[in-house]
């Protein structure tokens, strides 16, 4: 008989918030309720294990809110000692069998091939050790992407051919994460994803090297590129913006491991905003075709009213709207939600813009 893979519920959160210990902004995963649906568990069963945990000096917790919702919510972070029981109980999964379909592979590949991590494979196994996808793995993120599909077919033909870097170039609220993140679902191929800290280059190569052993790597800074060598995954730094030399340093040389790497991809997701002397590429590495840059501009007038979701949207309202914003789907979508305190906090509307912007989303003909 075999022997299904069993873990516990303060196990399963540990797994479940390791690929989330670097990330700079609130995110629903390290809420009760995303951890809840992520992990699998009763939500009624989260506030023990949290509590238990943050007893255990594993989880520490803060106050954060969360895109598009005006109320803090309550958030869970690993400790050093969290993240090092987490990465033991990775290690350890690994290569526990399991049942996919008609064959057997193991907990890492299957995390690798489906671009899940391995504690949703745990979460998604059946009494006999079968891995049932749940619908939570399976959705795309919670994004409104429109107007995108040229950008997707551009990031899918890089991904095939020998171009080893691609840039994402947008000003803030274009949605880069959210092309990313959809790009990242239709490539089905290993990959890790990195919030980049502006001034911690050595974070950075730390979470990287963490992400590739989920994968099947070393999880040593030192043996970054050597991971990228043997298991050429899809790279993805997400926030790169104004940074410190020594980032513009990380980023050249993971650029130097792809292209030493061929089959390794390195995705880019940059603020337009980015001085020159912060970029980790020039006009020399285009020409070369080590780069490939995407541009991502604001949507058009169509686009706005479709996001904004009031098809009897006033002509002059519509162009108020579409004029102010410029297109940008982050403001559209906190102006289609009426969050006003968050448009002011992201963007440089005035109170009277802002309050104009308010009342002409629910303007009709």
């Amino acid at each position: 008989m075999e022997r299904a893979v069993k873990l516990t519920a303060a196990e399963r959160v540990l797994l479940h918030l390791l690929p989330l210990w670097s990330a700079r902004d609130p995110l629903r995963g390290a809420t009760q309720e995303g951890i809840a649906d992520a992990t699998g568990l009763r939500r009624s069963h989260v506030p023990r294990a949290m509590k238990r945990l943050v007893a255990d000096g594993a989880v520490e917790t803060r106050e954060g809110r969360l895109q598009g919702r005006g109320r803090k919510v309550r958030l869970y972070t690993l400790t050093e000692a969290g993240i090092r029981r987490a990465r033991e109980i990775l290690a350890g999964l690994q290569t526990e069998e399991v049942r996919f379909g008609d064959r057997r592979t193991t907990v890492g590949a299957l995390a690798a091939e489906l671009h899940v991590s391995p504690g949703e494979v745990v979460a998604g196994l059946d009494a006999s050790g079968r891995y049932r996808p749940r619908e939570t793995a399976l959705a795309l993120p919670a994004a409104d992407l429109l107007e995108r599909e040229t950008e997707l077919r551009a990031l899918a033909e890089w991904l095939q051919g020998p171009v080893p870097a691609a840039v994402v170039v947008g000003s803030r609220g274009m949605g880069k994460t959210a092309l990313g993140r959809a790009f990242l679902r239709a490539a089905r191929r290993p990959a890790v994803w990195a919030d980049v800290p502006p001034d911690d280059a050595a974070a950075l190569r730390r979470d990287l090297a963490g992400s590739l052993e989920m994968i099947g790597g070393r999880g040593l800074p030192d043996a970054l590129a050597g991971d990228v060598a043997a298991l050429k995954p899809l790279l993805v730094l997400d926030g790169y913006g104004e940074v410190s030399e020594a980032v513009v340093d990380e980023a050249r040389a993971l650029l130097a491991a792809v292209a030493a790497a061929p089959g390794a991809k390195l995705l880019v997701l940059q603020q337009e905003a980015t001085p020159s002397y912060c970029r980790f590429y020039g006009p020399a590495e285009a020409r070369k075709g080590l780069v490939l840059e995407v541009r991502l501009r604001g949507l058009t007038r169509e686009a706005t009213k479709a996001l904004l979701r009031n098809p009897g949207i006033g002509e002059e309202a519509l162009d108020q709207v579409h004029l102010l914003t410029k297109g940008c789907p982050l403001y559209l979508v906190l102006i289609r939600d009426g969050d006003a305190a968050r448009l002011r906090e992201v963007s440089r509307f005035t109170e009277p813009e802002v309050r104009l912007l308010m009342f002409s989303r629910g303007a009709t003909r």
